[in-house]
């Protein structure tokens, strides 16, 4: 996968350019704490691109899409890296394309990452992040008149960029994009009938790692 080596260089070379643009060490004092809070959604990559170029844009990244939101802490470390902590929630908002598995999905994402920054201006700020964490989601599809259940949890990992714009002392707002890996399911349900017995949740759920797109806007404050 190009992601990751293309962004190894992008945070090697972020310290470089952190003192080009004229980085400097938070002031005696001050907090290296900020909080914040996000909205966003992903969409999972299909394994078989429609080929159109609304398809490359929109529907290649379409399966089981999600959306949520979040909460997290950054500190800064030294020079222009910082480390992050989060906690998101996201939710199923239903099937891409007819033929996609119905799944009903709800997730609590646990993260941490490490990142570099640098300011373009004095108040403009963008960022590299490369981090992982863990899904614990419940899953169901319906089954009849009832659903196939299951409580599982995965790993995932991501890699992404990100800037934000100062709008007061201390306060930024900005948008992320983010490269996931994360569990996926391609299981295709058999024809219901009262012949045919209900599949088992491991086989349904049985999980492939997948890229998914995603996008985030979020509020920042120091503390």
């Amino acid at each position: 996968m190009k992601t990751l080596p293309a962004l190894a260089i992008v945070l090697c070379s972020a310290t470089a350019a952190a003192d080009e643009t004229g980085w400097q060490a938070p002031a005696p004092g001050s907090s290296s704490y900020s909080v914040g809070a996000r909205v966003g959604g992903y969409g999972f990559r299909r394994n078989e691109d429609p080929g159109s170029i609304e398809g490359a844009l929109g529907a290649a990244w379409s399966e089981c899409r999600m959306n949520g939101l979040g909460v997290f802490v950054n500190h800064d470390l030294a020079g222009p890296w910082f480390v992050e902590a989060a906690l998101d929630m996201y939710f199923s908002i239903g099937p891409g394309e007819a033929s996609d598995l119905p799944i009903d999905r709800q997730s609590v994402l646990l993260s941490s990452a490490i990142g570099a920054r640098t300011h373009f201006t004095p108040w403009l700020t963008g960022y590299v992040q490369l981090g992982g964490g863990v899904e614990l989601t419940r899953l169901s599809v319906p089954w009849g008149d009832d659903a196939i259940r299951a409580d599982k949890a995965f790993p995932e990992g991501f890699a992404g960029l990100g800037a934000d714009v100062r709008v007061a002392r201390g306060t930024f707002v900005g948008a992320s994009f983010r490269t996931l890996v994360m569990a996926n399911f391609n299981y295709v349900l058999p024809m219901q009938s009262a012949w045919v017995a209900a599949p088992s949740p491991d086989d349904v759920f049985a999980a492939t790692p997948t890229l998914a797109a995603q996008a985030q806007f979020y509020l920042r404050r120091d503390l």
